[in-house]
């Protein structure tokens, strides 16, 4: 594995992370329940997926994206 591609991975959980916090904030949860609703509608691996588009825009701007995201697959929370 090259180091573009370990730093690529790093990228990718600070980004998860800071969405989950950024999450967690605006849906006012505890990080058990904000990890529950990340889990069940595989939060993470979207983020993941969309890591060309995220890493260069903004987080509210990417967690609007996951809103979105979240509507279309009828996700309630």
């Amino acid at each position: 594995m090259g180091n573009s591609n370990i730093k690529q991975q790093d990228d990718i959980f600070l980004l998860q992370v800071r969405l989950f916090r950024l999450a967690q904030l605006k849906w006012n949860v505890d990080a058990k329940k904000c990890s529950e609703i990340f889990n069940k509608y595989k939060i993470y691996e979207y983020i993941e997926t969309c890591y060309d588009f995220y890493h260069i825009q903004g987080d509210e701007t990417n967690f609007d994206d996951i809103m979105k995201y979240l509507d279309n697959i009828g996700a309630e929370l």
